[in-house]
């Protein structure tokens, strides 16, 4: 993670409702069904 804050947007994770989530601002912890893993790089 580079900054903390959620400004970067260097942690943002594809959720699978639509959207992103910032992993250092709403996680690091989420449920697996949460997160859209196709999406990722």
């Amino acid at each position: 993670m580079a900054c903390g804050f959620g400004v970067c947007l260097g942690c943002a994770a594809p959720r699978s409702h639509g959207g992103f989530a910032l992993v250092c601002r709403q996680g690091p912890v989420f449920e697996a069904g949460e997160i859209d893993w196709a999406g990722l790089p």
